[in-house]
């Protein structure tokens, strides 16, 4: 039951969002079926806006339909700087992985941008709407959830396969991954009441993951870097994915490990409804393979011969440094003991 609750709770917050943004739902309803007519150079009259949701993030999502085509495109309409800064970021990436020549595959899950603009001074974007229901809703089958992680993992490790590199990890490389979020977290221990301990278990971190990373050869690829169900699509009988969105955490050269596991540990979170920080710490006790109920030569081909502590520490680190100082996460209390303090007390 508690999994239940948990699961629900998100749902229940954009349920929120949306009563709360009830005059930007009707704004976007409004002037969405104009923006597909002026990307598809048709008449505003075939359109019509079906649901409007209004996410998390502060993006207004409308689905636009044809009149009697069946034809569907989503209209997002960011409703803060860092939403629409977020938004034009996944344009540019969705634009480069549509013409990369190595990824044919992978454009039939891709959303596409067919338009972007402003709309009386607000920036806009229209997509070409994806098959599929939200995945999500499918953690609680038990069947369909083992189909569905087996589908997306099939499509993501081809994403990472195409444009892997073998990539040798200089004191640069390191820098990125591990000095840039631990200054993040130093910033945050400094302000905190067991501030010594923190800073003490920081200082630490930075070395033993230096020394664990720096010469070390591995494979670097693209990653989604969101990569949970609740980013992807699929079909509802068979669990097969048809579809991955909000890819504005995109980047290349970085390791495949973050999305395999980051798949993984959502999808436990979203049975279970344990925090992140949680599933995190007791890999780290009893491993990756019995924490994730996945099998042991698995967990280790998504590492590419990383040790399994420094690699869990790798995912936690990206997460905390992308989420920390979002909307809805850095003053909020439960995340922050869940997903920050609850690691740092127990490394």
């Amino acid at each position: 039951m508690r999994g239940a609750v948990e699961w629900a709770q998100p749902v229940l917050r954009d349920r929120l969002a949306c009563w709360l943004h009830r005059p930007e739902r009707n704004w976007t309803a409004a002037v969405a079926p104009r923006l597909v007519a002026l990307a598809t150079a048709t008449d505003h009259a075939r359109w019509r806006t079906g649901t409007v949701a209004f996410t998390s993030t502060s993006v207004a999502v409308a689905t636009v339909r044809g009149r009697g085509t069946g034809r569907r495109y989503m209209v997002k309409v960011p409703w803060t700087d860092r939403a629409a800064e977020g938004l034009r970021r996944q344009t540019t990436v969705l634009d480069q992985l549509w013409t990369n020549p190595r990824l044919p595959g992978l454009r039939a899950f891709l959303p596409y941008c067919a338009a972007q603009g402003a709309v009386e001074g607000r920036y806009y974007c229209v997509e070409g709407a994806l098959p599929g229901v939200p995945a999500s809703g499918m953690m609680l089958w038990r069947t369909r959830r083992a189909a569905l992680l087996a589908s997306a993992g099939r499509v993501i490790r081809d994403l990472h396969r195409r444009t892997r590199e073998r990539t040798l990890l200089d004191r640069a490389a390191v820098a990125e991954w591990v000095d840039v979020p631990l200054r993040r977290l130093e910033e945050f221990a400094a302000a905190h009441p067991r501030r010594g301990r923190f800073l003490d278990t920081v200082c630490r971190l930075r070395e033993e993951l230096v020394v664990a990373l720096v010469g070390r050869t591995v494979h670097t690829s693209w990653i989604h870097g969101d990569y949970w169900p609740g980013n992807l699509l699929a079909t509802s009988p068979d669990g097969q994915v048809t579809g991955i969105v909000d890819w504005d955490r995109a980047a290349p050269r970085q390791l495949p490990l973050h999305d395999l596991l980051h798949l993984h540990v959502l999808a436990r979170r979203l049975v279970r409804g344990d925090e992140l920080g949680e599933i995190v710490v007791q890999a780290l006790r009893h491993g990756i393979d019995r924490t994730l109920d996945v099998p042991t030569d698995e967990a280790a081909g998504w590492l590419d011969g990383i040790p399994p502590r420094p690699a869990l520490l790798l995912y936690w680190l990206r997460h905390i440094l992308l989420f920390i100082d979002s909307e809805g996460d850095h003053d909020d209390p439960r995340w922050i003991r869940g997903n920050v303090e609850r690691v740092l007390v127990n490394v």
